[in-house]
């Protein structure tokens, strides 16, 4: 090997250890770029060559710049994402519902409906009393006010997660499409030996993102590129370049949102999405706050069964037969009957026709406060209620406390990742010195051979 070997050594030394400089300084600069992965240059020996019988080594190349990635700690991370993305999302929506039944203040619908049977009660010490009827009319008219209210607010619920379905798909939609764009990219960059690793980071934070939204399971392929399949419904998302998507289109019988999903190059289906912000939206919308209207809807229906059948047996201040108190029989249609109790006069709080005075009917309409009535007659209109209050505050603690728990998982992942892909500054600069160390001996190297060859052809002259 001659003096021309050596400065060709150190001439690859001086570009091997540039790039080496390169990547650590780009570490360096994405050290708080989230998803970044961490870069490092392997170096290994060029092939020898043989001089005067003897095997000599050519110096140094770069076998491949290698990022550090976890495949499992990255398939953890979109498990527990997806986790993470369902429970938030009913536990934020669960925390705007609750405060519709807040009985600490004294207004809410418990208060109501103990106010209401409070005034029948006050009516039996003066069943003639105009004062008296009118407030068991205001007091009526409060309590239907009430059952509209959590109606409203538990049906706004439900169009709100209807409606957030749109802006939701989008996302998903767009995430797939970059997803796949990303797959492109990085097949095309690798096909010619190119470094993809950034563009495979990227695509890895799209699917940890994707992964909260929907549940799903994906494929890493020997060209570089990602296959993405639905976990709830098994349809593939992404293959290769190419994305599918989600639709809506409207249910004809109850007015919402039906969701589908069409793979790439097929035919949209009907889909039931369980996991992620979208499973979360839909379980809202279909079950948790249905099931909350349904409750509230018994009681509005009781408490107007019960109260029309006694106001039916009694008679009024004329000696007519009582007519029904209240129309309707959800909490949203549930509303004083007008048409018949035209004025304080219709109420029915006498037992007899003749004997305007009486009190049992009145007496008998207070004590429906205290029967068991609701829950198979094991509870009371007011237990009733106040269990409906107690279950939603059970479902907002639990989700509240499963989110913290799925909060402290998920970062706990997050740490590892960290550890093992993120940047160390520390590191990477005493990496740093190293490369710039192992540059200056190249540099050294070339001078030297330099000076040696100027000393042969000197003594050639």
């Amino acid at each position: 090997m001659g003096l021309s070997a050596a400065m060709e050594i150190g001439k690859n030394g001086l570009k091997i250890y540039q790039i080496a400089t390169e990547v650590t300084g780009e570490n360096i600069a994405n050290v708080n770029t989230p998803g970044y992965s961490r870069q490092r240059v392997i170096l290994e020996n060029a092939p020898p060559t043989t001089s005067n019988g003897f095997p000599l080594g050519t110096g140094v190349k770069i076998s491949t710049v290698e990022r550090y990635y976890d495949g499992l700690l990255q398939q953890q991370l979109v498990n527990a994402q997806t986790t993470l993305g369902y429970d938030t999302t009913k536990s934020n929506v669960l925390q705007q519902i609750e405060p519709t039944f807040n009985e600490v203040t004294n207004d809410g619908l418990g208060a109501a409906i103990t106010n209401f049977f409070s005034a029948w009660q006050d009516l039996t010490l003066n069943p003639t009393g105009s004062a008296e009827r009118t407030n068991v009319m205001s007091r009526a008219q409060i309590l239907t006010d009430n059952f509209h209210a959590v109606n409203t607010t538990l049906a706004n619920a439900v169009t709100t997660q209807n409606d957030s379905l749109v802006p939701l798909t989008d996302s998903i939609n767009a995430t797939l499409k970059n997803i796949a764009q990303l797959n492109q990219q990085i097949k095309t960059t690798e096909l010619v030996s190119g470094n993809a690793n950034e563009m495979r980071d990227q695509r890895d934070q799209l699917i940890r993102d994707l992964s909260q939204q929907i549940g799903i399971t994906y494929t890493e392929n020997s060209d570089g590129t990602t296959d993405i399949n639905y976990k709830d419904g098994g349809a593939a998302l992404v293959t290769g370049g190419t994305a599918g998507s989600f639709s809506l289109t409207t249910n004809s019988s109850t007015g919402l949102y039906d969701v589908n999903v069409t793979p790439p190059g097929g035919a949209a289906t009907l889909v039931s999405p369980t996991t992620g912000q979208l499973g979360a939206t839909l379980t809202l919308r279909d079950t948790i706050i249905p099931g909350y209207q349904a409750k509230v809807d018994a009681l509005a229906n009781a408490i107007a069964t019960q109260v029309n059948a006694a106001h039916n047996s009694g008679y009024d201040l004329n000696g007519d037969a009582g007519k029904d108190f209240f129309t309707g029989t959800t909490a949203a249609t549930i509303t004083l009957n007008t048409a018949d109790i035209t004025g304080v006069d219709k109420i029915a709080a006498s037992g007899s026709a003749t004997l305007p005075g009486d009190n049992s009917n009145a007496l008998a309409l207070a004590q429906l406060q205290n029967k068991n009535i609701m829950s198979g007659s094991t509870a009371t209109f007011g237990s009733y209620f106040n269990g409906l209050v107690s279950q939603i505050g059970l479902d907002v603690q639990s989700s509240k406390n499963t989110v913290a728990q799925d909060t402290t998982f998920t970062n706990q992942l997050m740490t590892l990742r960290e550890s093992n892909s993120g940047v160390s500054l520390d590191e990477e600069l005493t990496n740093l010195v190293k490369y710039q160390r192992s540059y200056q001996a190249s540099a050294k190297l070339i001078t030297t051979a330099t000076e040696m060859m100027d000393t042969v052809i000197a003594m050639i002259r």
